[in-house]
């Protein structure tokens, strides 16, 4: 492959699917993985039939580190490299009072928006020691904020948020990048759903009034292109407007 290669987890919708056809656009070959195989498909003949021969489909549960080492270890042989692997998939549930959430669904909940990205990048550690890459981790402002409702949700991400940085300083002084990636505001189904949910003042707002996922997407795609050492191993705000001015997300 003489193409940056890049694995998106949690690719199926949002900013995963936005992703994918910013990177396809930027000349990257994309594998789209999610549990369903068949919307990453569907992904990719929305979104990005245009460039044939640049993306591809992969059913992986991002929750299970066999099935990923799995992926990893198959786009390796295929592809003959790996560059960046964004560990997108995710989810806000469950939403509710401590007091009414089910243990088992709140475990859940933890073990996804965590494991997930442990699994992703310890899979491609490997490889990327000895070639470098970039590691994306999807982040949010809920991990330093706590709020109401979403337990599961802050408590995950602020884990993530810190395993990031631990990594960071695991890989200091390599080719490898990692950063931990909030996007803001983002109108998306997981948003919208989660917002159903009335719990806290984030929950009143309008997620009409929030941000397409395509803005998200540049700056994931700038992330992994110029793979700045200094934004290496913290967290990335893309409200922050130094980092907008940047990455060029302005103009």
């Amino acid at each position: 492959m003489d193409r940056p290669v890049a694995i998106i987890m949690g690719a199926s919708r949002g900013i995963g699917a936005a992703t994918a056809k910013k990177f396809v656009a930027d000349g990257v070959y994309v594998v789209l993985a999610s549990r369903n195989r068949e919307s990453c498909e569907a992904v990719r003949a929305q979104s990005i039939a245009a460039f044939n021969g640049l993306s591809e489909s992969a059913s992986c549960d991002a929750g299970d580190y066999a099935a990923v080492e799995a992926l990893v270890r198959d786009v390796l042989e295929r592809c003959g490299r790996l560059d960046y692997i964004i560990n997108n998939a995710g989810t806000m549930d469950p939403i509710g009072f401590v007091q009414d959430c089910d243990a088992g669904d709140w475990a859940r909940g933890v073990s996804l928006n965590l494991f997930s990205a442990f699994n992703g990048s310890r899979a491609v550690l490997p490889h990327f020691t000895k070639h470098g890459g970039v590691i994306v981790n999807l982040s949010t402002g809920a991990a330093f904020h706590p709020l109401s409702g979403w337990s599961a949700y802050c408590a995950s991400k602020a884990a993530l948020a810190m395993f990031t940085r631990t990594l960071g300083l695991e890989v200091a002084g390599t080719d490898i990048r990692i950063y931990g990636f909030q996007p803001g505001m983002v109108n998306t189904s997981m948003t919208r759903e989660g917002l159903k949910k009335k719990v806290n003042r984030i929950s009143e707002l309008d997620p009409e009034s929030f941000t397409g996922p395509e803005a998200p997407a540049r700056a994931i795609a700038w992330l992994c292109r110029e793979a700045p050492q200094d934004l290496s191993g913290g967290e990335v705000d893309i409200n922050a407007p130094e980092f907008r001015a940047r990455a060029g997300l302005d103009s």
